[in-house]
């Protein structure tokens, strides 16, 4: 039997004067019911597009976006919103949101921290750079050769080269990490910068002692170096022995 919208209306009401209570839409009801009782299904973090990132403005508005949603984007994508900052070359406004990433909770990686010391050993403030590596412990993390190699860069730029020297010394006879290319190529262009291409002439000697494989841009360097001091024969010597291992390589 079939009843209209009014009819189950009125036997709603009817049944309720007799002390029974009859929903007076009971398909409505029960969709209303199961749609209530229903699991709500997994939400993944957000998938954010970083493209559509042209002005230090919309990298800080993006961030302000991020720092809303729920749920919150991972630190990957903080890190990696961070790292397209520091390509426009805005230092302060890197560091400016890391301290709002620090404030709101936000997770923080190795990654997210090499970049902030990256910030200040851009902006001549290496003894900032030095200050993160407590952050570093502090959350549960080590410092890692990208970190070193940041501080060591960060030393030349500031004029401090005796410091470098010392922090990669101190980071070979205290094994704090593996030094790597960069690591050597970062100490070798620092020396030349500052005018001490004999030290990295002999620091090029002593790797060569070693079983560390030094590539082409660290021998470039030197030679480069050497010929602007004049010292064309030790330059020349220096490029015979790299064509020569070289050559040993191809073999």
């Amino acid at each position: 039997m079939r009843f209209s919208t009014m009819a189950l209306v009125r036997r709603a009401f009817a049944a309720k004067k007799r002390g029974i209570f009859i929903h007076p839409l009971p398909f409505l009801y029960s969709s209303f019911h199961n749609l209530s009782h229903k699991k709500r299904p997994f939400s993944p973090k957000p998938r954010i597009d970083f493209s559509c990132i042209h002005e230090v403005d919309g990298a800080v508005f993006l961030f302000r976006q991020m720092l809303r949603m729920r749920p919150q984007p991972s630190v990957v994508q903080f890190t990696k919103l961070l790292n397209i900052v520091v390509k426009m070359k805005q230092y302060p406004v890197a560091l400016h949101l890391f301290d709002e990433m620090c404030k709101w909770g936000t997770p923080i990686n190795e990654y997210t921290m090499n970049i902030v010391t990256n910030c200040y050993c851009l902006l001549n403030r290496v003894d900032f750079g030095f200050a993160i590596l407590g952050s570093f412990f502090k959350r549960g993390y080590e410092p890692n050769v990208t970190t070193f190699n940041t501080l060591i860069k960060g030393l030349f730029l500031d004029d401090k080269v005796i410091e470098a020297e010392k922090l990669f010394k101190k980071l070979l006879t205290m094994k704090l990490c593996e030094p790597n290319e960069v690591t050597v190529l970062t100490v070798i262009n620092g020396l030349c910068k500052a005018g001490h291409t004999l030290t990295a002439y002999d620091l090029l000697g002593l790797f060569e002692k070693t079983s560390f494989k030094l590539d082409v841009y660290s021998y470039s360097t030197v030679i480069d170096s050497l010929c602007k001091d004049r010292m064309v024969d030790d330059a020349l010597q220096l490029l015979a022995k790299m064509i020569d291992k070289a050559f040993h390589l191809t073999l």
